[in-house]
């Protein structure tokens, strides 16, 4: 058992009722309203800055697939230009060697056309890119303009509970050095398994951690474990301490 007197347990209760307003207090300034907008906002300006990127990198491969398909094309149309100029030159002696630099020109023709389909092909992609890009850079800029207010909100929401908290946290220290190391060590450990509330109140019988009531037996020797020490509710474990009275 560990040793408290009436008083320390006074004290002790009042460190429960500060650790539970604090608590509190870090919940609240926890899920602040402004806090889930700022969040939404942010998370939403982090996906638009993806796919930003996304869009920035395809359009930089694009252009250059637009590069390669014009010089392509450029390539074929001259050496075209070569052929055609050959063909009308007098040089050539044969009708199967004009038979095949026929087909040469209409191959090359048939791949100037293909060429200038995938070139159309990317020049329509790109222009897509572009329109998505530029809607991507004024909604990521709408979304700055809309998170630097926000966080101003939060900031001036959560000044009164930080405040509040920092009164509360000079407040607990302040009982706290006044207690017995062992005692606070014993009720520190209990409250980190006892979900925040290692010690209750005892009122009309009824323990306040777990709302149970004690029997007449359990209270008498509760309270006369309470004249030396720190008594323990037996349904939930945490330490027991009757109000003061007068």
């Amino acid at each position: 058992m560990t040793k408290a007197s009436p008083h320390q347990q006074q004290q002790l209760l009042r460190v429960q009722h500060i650790d539970t307003a604090i608590r509190r207090l870090q919940h609240r300034r926890a899920n602040l309203p402004e806090q889930q907008q700022l969040d939404e906002r942010s998370a939403l300006l982090e996906r638009v800055n993806a796919d930003h990127l996304a869009a920035t990198d395809e359009l930089v491969s694009v252009e250059r697939r637009q590069k390669r398909l014009e010089h392509d094309i450029a390539a074929v149309d001259d050496r075209r230009k070569a052929e055609e100029a050959r063909m009308y030159s007098g040089v050539i002696a044969s009708e199967r060697e004009a038979g095949a630099l026929r087909n040469e020109l209409a191959a090359l023709k048939s791949r100037k056309r293909d060429l200038e389909d995938e070139l159309l092909e990317a020049m329509e992609r790109h222009e897509e890119l572009t329109a998505t890009i530029e809607t991507l850079q004024t909604r990521r800029q709408e979304l700055r303009d809309e998170i630097a207010p926000l966080a101003r909100s939060r900031d001036a929401a959560a000044t009164d509970i930080d405040t509040e908290l920092a009164d509360q946290v000079a407040a607990r220290d302040e009982l706290v050095d006044a207690l017995p190391n062992a005692v606070v060590a014993h009720y520190d450990r209990l409250r980190a398994r006892k979900n925040g509330v290692a010690l209750a109140e005892l009122q009309d019988g009824t323990c306040q951690g777990c709302h149970l009531h004690l029997t007449a037996g359990e209270l008498e020797e509760g309270r006369e474990i309470g004249e030396l020490g720190l008594a323990r509710c037996v349904q939930c474990g945490r330490l027991l301490v009757e109000p003061a009275t007068g």
